[in-house]
């Protein structure tokens, strides 16, 4: 069961962007469960200015094996922890978070 972690962000910074578009690239080499990586994916980027953004800026796409590694990443994962200090103080409002099972896939 392929999971699918969709995360937007309201950065108003420009520059702070930045910041956290390098704190998820590190996720590759930096996230660990047991020593070994566990997150098949990551792709991230800056919104597109359009009404539908809802003032979000950053969306963040994460992908995991299975529920449980996402519930890793969630409450153990000290990758994922130091990136949320990172993002507090950048961030305004409420970071949405919604995550969905593979139904329908076109590659």
């Amino acid at each position: 069961m392929t999971i699918h972690r969709v995360t937007l962000f309201n950065i108003p910074k420009s520059e702070d962007i930045d910041v956290l578009l390098d704190e998820y690239r590190s996720l590759q080499h930096e996230a660990k469960r047991n020593a070994e990586p566990y997150i098949v994916s990551v792709q991230a980027g800056r919104m597109m200015p359009d009404a539908r953004s809802k003032g979000y800026t950053l969306a963040v796409k994460t992908t995991f094996r299975n529920l449980d590694d996402m519930r890793f990443y969630d409450t153990d994962c000290a990758a994922h922890k130091r990136l949320k200090t990172v993002a507090g103080p950048r961030r305004e409002g409420d970071v949405f978070t919604a995550y969905f099972e593979d139904e329908v896939q076109f590659l």
